[in-house]
């Protein structure tokens, strides 16, 4: 009997290490992507920001029409994510809710760069909201094992 519960332990460990390693291999090339992802944002040039991309970089939809989405506001900065209307839409609310110096024109080196960080952090947010949550693909994928075990009763 206790041979048997060292033997059950032993599958299960195989099978959660197994789904770990394959979601250890997933969560870095999501990372290598977003880090991809981010210095294509930033070391944008102006040509490169007029150009729209066939899909919403944040939820990844494929509408018929895309906006451009300038990080720090139109006036502080002429880099851009291309944007759903939907997308587009929270992330300019999202805008009016920062420091009221954000209204402003000419400002300061400092001040530009918190706003386009700040323009990142909203647009990784709202992306976190509307893209599948790898953690939740972990769960669902013992759903195969599960579905195994059961059947063998």
């Amino acid at each position: 009997m206790k041979q048997q519960l060292d033997l059950n332990n032993s599958n299960i460990s195989t099978i959660l290490n197994s789904k770990l390693g394959l979601l250890r291999d997933h969560v870095e090339l999501e990372i290598n992507f977003i880090e991809k992802w981010i210095n294509s944002l930033t070391n944008q040039s102006k040509l490169e920001s007029t150009k729209r991309k066939e899909l919403c970089e944040i939820c990844n939809s494929k509408e018929d029409y895309f906006e451009g989405h300038h990080i720090a506001g139109r006036k502080h900065d002429y880099r851009q994510v291309t944007a759903c209307k939907s997308c587009h839409r929270w992330l300019s609310d999202k805008q009016k809710t920062w420091d009221k110096r954000w209204e402003k024109e000419n400002l300061s080196e400092n001040l530009r760069q918190a706003f386009f960080l700040q323009g990142l952090q909203d647009i990784l947010i709202l992306k976190s909201k509307k893209i599948e949550n790898f953690l939740e693909a972990l769960g669902y994928s013992y759903t195969e094992n599960i579905s195994e075990l059961l059947k063998r009763g």
